[in-house]
Formats: structure tokens, sequence, C-alpha cells
């Protein structure tokens, strides 16, 4: 099954798989890769250069971010395989994700989170 994306949503991504689901209003940036079987809810912001996945869930209003600092240099998160994260989780940048963690809604992630983590707050 192709992937379905539900407009309005900007989409400027590289590649999204096969059977993954994107809300409306998300802005997928360039060079973003997502993987097969993702639920991507509405109001996601997946900047320039995120890779996410297969099996992954992510939740209504997540921020993914990208600039670590103001000069430009990007340093895109990394989120693995079926990983879930809440709404209005924000991941900053560099930051990789293991598989099967779990990012808890509203959680500020700023470091990486090891496989099969569990993840409330800020980490």
């Amino acid at each position: 099954m192709p992937a379905k994306i539900y407009e309005p949503t900007v989409n400027r991504a590289k590649s999204i798989g096969e059977g993954t689901k994107i809300g409306a209003f998300c802005d997928l940036g360039s060079e973003v890769e997502i993987g097969r079987d993702c639920n991507i809810q509405c109001h996601v912001s997946i900047p320039n250069g995120v890779h996410i996945g297969n099996g992954c869930f992510i939740g209504p209003g997540v921020r993914f971010f990208n600039d670590k600092y103001i000069n430009g240099l990007l340093q895109a998160p990394i989120v693995g395989n079926r990983v879930r994260i809440g709404g209005g989780a924000l991941i900053l940048p560099g930051v990789r994700i293991g598989d099967n963690a779990f990012i808890a809604a509203g959680a500020l992630i700023t470091k990486n989170v090891p496989e099969g983590e569990t993840v409330v707050g800020k980490w």
C-alpha cells in the first residue's frame, strides 16, 4: 500500500515508505527519510535531514529540531525502528533514538535515547 499523506501538508521529503500515514498540517523538510508502516499524526514538524525508521508512531504536535547552533550547523535527529513518540514531545538536534524506545507525551529529548528505553520528562 502506498504512503497516505493528508492535506494540507508540506512535503519535501526524500522518501516515505509504503504503508506510512502522515496527518494533515505536517511539515516535512528536504532530505527527510521516513520508513515503512509509520503513523505520523497531525501538526508534526520534521525539518531537513531527519531519518525515521520503520513502524514508528509519532503523536500530534511533535517537533524535531536540526539546527544545533545559530550559525546553521545542521545535526538532524535519527529515530530507530518501532519508536513511539507521544504528542507534543520536542526532539533536539543531533539526538539518536534507539529501536523500540518510548518517548512520553511532552518529553524534552536533549541526548541520545538507548534502545528500548522509556523516557518521561526531560532526558
